[in-house]
This record gives structure tokens, sequence and C-alpha cells, in this order.
């Protein structure tokens, strides 16, 4: 698996005032969304190329799902560099076939619960997300930070490796507020602009 230099070795640039993630010496507190189904596995090829010196994780889920964390304790019981390994569980924004206009009102309430566990309960440097809709939530609480002015927490979104020819659900929202955006097929990358193509990042 190749995963972008820069997310290895946390240079982000589009943020210089965050001195934290710019030093090559600090711990960045690292938010990770999981999501049921194939995200949480394509999140951990992902996640198992960072170091786990610099980059301390918390995993935030949906209170719905019951694989997800067993699936990472699983794969990284012998890795004890990532330890302790955290996990927090926030109301699921939609449900598989939940109709976008319901979705608006459980999306608010997870949007209540999201803004104080991201908020106050982790308080993270850095959130990396990769398309469940779990995502839209803790995303929109960090950016909330961000707009006043309290703390410029970093997202990164990756795209599913399903999204060949267009972006996701979650894709589109989180267009607007990633401050990076990748995907796996160069398709995307001519589709859409500022979008990153770095090849496979996970198989």
């Amino acid at each position: 698996m190749i995963l972008p230099k820069r997310i290895k070795e946390g240079s982000f640039k589009l943020d210089k005032s965050n001195k934290k993630l710019s030093s090559p010496s600090s711990i960045i507190k690292t938010l990770v969304v999981l999501g049921s189904g194939g995200h949480t596995g394509e999140m951990m090829d992902v996640i198992q190329t960072l170091d786990p010196k610099r980059y301390k994780l918390e995993f935030v889920l949906a209170d719905t799902d019951s694989t997800s964390e067993k699936f990472v304790r699983n794969l990284l019981k012998d890795k004890t560099d990532f330890e302790p390994l955290s996990f927090h569980y926030i109301p699921r924004s939609r449900e598989v076939h939940q109709s976008y206009f319901t979705s608006i009102f459980t999306t608010l309430k997870a949007l209540f619960y999201t803004t104080v566990i991201t908020n106050v309960n982790i308080n993270p440097d850095l959130i990396i997300v990769n398309g469940p809709g779990t995502c839209i939530p803790v995303c929109l609480s960090a950016y909330l930070t961000r707009f006043l002015g309290i703390k410029h927490v970093k997202i990164i979104f990756i795209e599913s490796v399903c999204r060949v020819e267009s972006l996701s659900a979650s894709g589109k929202i989180m267009y607007l507020l990633a401050d990076r955006f990748l995907v796996h097929w160069p398709q995307l990358q001519h589709k859409y602009k500022n979008v990153e193509y770095h090849g496979r990042m996970c198989y």
C-alpha cells in the first residue's frame, strides 16, 4: 500500500499557523472515524502506515456499529505501539436506506453529541476520514472551532476506493470541508479541482 509521503510525515503545509503539525517532534492527536462495511478495512490500511510514536489515535464510530472496534483491536493486537486504543461512540447520522430528509434530524442529533466528544473529550489536531456518514457531524463540529477562531483542526478526507467516476454522498459534502481530499482513481482528479491522486492507497 502506498500512502502519500506528506501524510506519513505530517507536513501539513496548508496550515502554517499550526506549529504542532509542522514540528517533526510533536505528538499529533489524531481522530479517526470508522464505518461499517468496507470503510473500516480501507481506513486501517491507511492507519497502519502512520508512525505510532507520533500519531496518538482516537477512534470514533457509530453506536450501531457492532463490528469495527473488534476488527481494529484484532488487527492491532500485536502492534503494541498503537496502545492504548480509545473508542468513542456517537449516534449515527444516517442509517443505510434512510431517507435524506429524515437524515437531517438524525444528523443534528449526532452533531450535538459529536461536538462534545470531538472538541471536549478528544480535542484533536488532525482528523482522518474516508466516507462513512458518521464522519459528517465529526468534521462539522471540528469546523465549528475553526470558524469561531478557537482551533484549526486539519481534516483529511480519503474517498472510498469504490468511487471511480463520481464522489460519494459524504464525499460531496467533505469536498467543501476537507483541507486535503484524496482519491484512488485519476478520473476523479481530472473531474474535481484540488483533488489529490497518489495511486491506490488500499487493497
